[in-house]
């Protein structure tokens, strides 16, 4: 039994791809990489094969062999192993390996039978070959079935750079005009259709954070993470609460003590400054987050007892808003909920 966990909407989450594929001109993939974002890559990714989806996207050859055995679309392994072994044994998996160098080129051209992504670096200045490099005689030597990039900007839709790099993408492209492309993330995706490609390939937006810093989260809430209560005490003026005693109590108060604590994810940051929320009502945390868990004041709550279940971020407390709070940002939240985080499929 966990004191801490993480209920999973998947009505919510097939309303978000639905989202996605309602607004591509193409297919829609999915990004399952780092366990579906902390959610579970394996029931995530058999909800939205359940909404149509047949393209998953992970980070590496483990991630991609977990996954296989569940799934009947194509997995594409962004980071494949680096050796010509490794691209075999992707292949050999029935995935497809994303070559994001000129070695990772060679090797694959010396193996025609293996098929391959091809990632265009247009300017993120990350993985990728630059598309300045790319040697269109080369590519024909290798069996490359999808040409991608990256938008470094695609989170503020107005950047020019998003222009920048789509223009970049064509230069490579329309020498290949029968090798279907896939440029959107979230982001990208709801950006309009020059900036999806043939495959788009949502991530964090599937999972309820907002792909944008500069608009509105145009998603539905999907994650809820919840922390049960340990123990309820009366704390008299004076004390102090938790390690260093970094809180003292102005007057009596009553503090919860909540199975959640930095091992489990909860950012060690937000001690004295974070807050839980019990329906609508904002419980803030007192003193240091420990390992294991956190207290909490909830003299506000007095209908709150022993063994209810406190929200960290859901519904009633944005996760995009507590990662601010705590100078993070969604993606970190998600992926950073530990193994103790029971996950609930609702």
């Amino acid at each position: 039994m966990s004191f801490v966990r993480m209920r999973v909407d998947q009505a919510a989450l097939a309303k978000n791809y639905r989202l996605f594929t309602e607004q591509a001109i193409g297919e829609v993939g999915a990004v399952v990489k780092a366990n579906g974002y902390g959610l579970g890559s394996i029931p995530i990714a058999k909800s939205l094969q359940a909404e149509g989806c047949q393209a998953f996207f992970v980070a590496t050859l483990p991630e991609a062999l977990e996954l296989r055995p569940h799934v009947n679309g194509t997995i594409y392994v962004f980071e494949p192993p680096l050796d010509e072994e490794g691209l075999a044994l992707t292949s050999a998996t029935g995935c497809i390996p994303v070559v994001n160098s000129q070695a990772q080129l060679a090797r694959a051209q010396e193996m025609p039978n293996i098929r391959i992504a091809l990632h265009v670096d247009t300017g993120m200045e990350r993985l990728g070959i630059p598309y300045q490099a790319i040697n269109a005689e080369a590519l024909q030597a290798a069996n490359v079935t999808l040409l991608l990039t990256h938008l470094a900007c695609a989170d503020r839709p107005d950047d020019p750079f998003n222009v920048t790099q789509i223009e970049r993408f064509a230069t490579i492209t329309a020498q290949f005009p029968d090798i279907r492309t896939s440029i959107g993330n979230s982001a990208g995706t709801l950006n309009g259709p020059q900036f999806q490609g043939d495959l788009a390939r949502p991530g964090i937006g599937l999972y309820g954070a907002n792909p944008f810093t500069t608009l509105e989260n145009p998603t539905a809430t999907v994650v809820t993470c919840e922390a049960q209560v340990l123990d309820i005490r009366a704390v008299a003026a004076g004390s102090g609460i938790g390690y260093g005693r970094t809180y003292i109590a102005p007057e009596t108060a009553r503090i919860a003590i909540v199975g959640f604590g930095y091992a489990d994810g909860l950012p060690r940051v937000l001690s004295n400054i974070g807050k839980f929320a019990f329906g609508e009502t904002l419980l803030p945390i007192r003193g240091y987050i420990s390992m294991d868990m956190t207290q909490i004041e909830v003299t506000n709550c007095p209908e709150l007892k022993v063994g209810d279940w406190v929200e960290f971020f859901g519904k009633t407390i944005d996760c995009d808003e507590v990662a601010k709070t705590a100078n993070s940002f969604g993606y970190e939240f998600l992926t950073g909920l530990g193994k103790r985080v029971e996950r609930l499929y609702v």
